[in-house]
């Protein structure tokens, strides 16, 4: 394979893709209603089909979905202008809805105060940009399935851990995207290992900051408890949505020396700040990163050690996480 190219397969050929190749599929994407086509599956080629993780067996159906979540996932980086130019041109845009492309460049020159041939130069730039975008999708090892059966994804996690406390706090800021149409509740865990010397009776209590409300516990066992929240308003395929969620359990002398965010779905980012005691920090700190779960629980400190801040704080960040690994960090004492 040469080198500058990736490799895509379809119908069981390898095939060689490059930058201009990817180009010139989103300008065949584009063509009629964009990704509102009834013919779409057809028009997707060896690099799009690469960069939206889309197989052999996937129905026209789920080929739309997959296109959709990866062209909006991935326009929203660029530039704002750009952003605008390639959504209407793929039909994206909820307010560029017109049946023919020329409606939706006509459409875009008015939103840029700009006559339609700049409108098609800026979605030539456009294209350019999210075609490396694409092409680099594309080309990383995806470690994690790209979609989740429940119909959402985490685009960002940011974690606050609050271990100064005598019951500690954990506040969850996550950024998700919908899978599918019409997503109108989440189905969030936690479990919190303890001593298993410590009594039983206290639970894990949850309360919504912002971005949903909490409609049913589940509580599977002593340290796991299942939430079912409700969101504001049913989210369409693509749709993006912040909420915010804040964890309480029992005293952080129950607790077990780590804490880990394992991932059963795709996560592309995840950050944590932790917050010990200043007057009495744990002795070594140190980063588990990507391990099989429960393969820390041998408390063997790490080689990746963490330093604590004069403030008591500890932070640190993944990306691209595997589903099934913990990543997080564990203490002594």
């Amino acid at each position: 394979m040469l080198d500058g190219g990736m490799g895509a397969r379809r119908g069981g050929g390898r095939v060689g893709v490059e930058i201009a190749d990817v180009v010139a599929e989103l300008k065949e994407v584009r063509r009629g209603r964009g990704v509102r086509s009834d013919d779409l599956h057809n028009r997707v080629g060896p690099a799009l089909r690469m960069a939206c993780d889309i197989t052999d067996i996937d129905d026209p159906a789920l080929v739309r979905r997959k296109v959709v979540l990866r062209l909006t996932h991935l326009g929203a980086r660029l530039p704002s202008d750009l952003h605008l130019a390639a959504s209407a041109a793929l039909g994206l845009h909820k307010d560029a809805d017109g049946g023919f492309l020329d409606q939706r460049i006509d459409w875009l020159a008015t939103r840029f105060d700009r006559d339609p041939r700049t409108a098609r130069r800026r979605v030539d730039s456009a294209f350019q940009l999210l075609a490396e975008l694409l092409y680099d999708a594309g080309m990383r090892d995806r470690k994690s399935g790209s979609y989740s059966p429940d119909g959402w994804y985490v685009e960002s996690l940011h974690a606050a851990l609050r271990l100064d406390l005598e019951v500690p706090t954990l506040t969850e800021q996550r950024q998700i995207v919908a899978a599918v149409d019409e997503l109108d509740e989440l189905v969030l865990s936690l479990s919190a290992p303890r001593d298993q010397a410590m009594p039983d009776g206290q639970t894990i209590r949850a309360e919504i900051a912002y971005g949903g409300e909490i409609v049913e516990e589940q509580r599977v066992s002593s340290s796991h408890t299942r939430f079912i929240v409700r969101l504001p308003s049913p989210l369409s395929l693509g749709q993006r949505h912040d909420y915010s969620i804040k964890f309480t359990s029992y005293p952080r002398s129950w607790m077990r020396p780590y804490y880990v965010f394992t991932p059963l779905r795709r996560c592309e980012e995840f950050s944590v700040r932790v917050r010990f005691d200043p007057t009495n920090p744990p002795k070594r700190v140190w980063r588990i990163n990507g391990l099989p779960a429960k393969a820390f629980e041998d408390f063997a400190p790490g080689t990746d050690a963490l330093e604590i801040d004069r403030v008591g704080d500890v932070a640190l960040e993944f990306h691209d996480l595997q589903q099934g690994l913990s990543y997080g960090l564990q203490w002594h004492s």
